[in-house]
């Protein structure tokens, strides 16, 4: 059976609220830093329950690795 445009966009939605929206950690009160010249957000995921750091200046989400290598850990 071939779905519907409606039906289609309300499975993207559904997958959209299933994955959750990355936010400002703290209740929204986190502040950016700036680790060796790269501004990051410290975020938390409101599907998953995930916390992570975000890269202001590229947009992408960074994994604890990908943030403690940053550090120089």
């Amino acid at each position: 059976m071939t779905k519907s445009v409606a039906e289609m966009l309300d499975e993207a939605q559904a997958r959209r609220e299933a994955s959750g929206r990355w936010v400002a950690a703290c209740g929204g009160s986190e502040t950016p830093m700036t680790v060796n010249g790269v501004r990051v957000l410290y975020v938390w995921n409101t599907g998953t329950h995930e916390h992570a750091y975000l890269n202001l200046d590229t947009d992408m989400i960074m994994a604890d690795g990908e943030f403690e290598a940053l550090r120089g850990f």
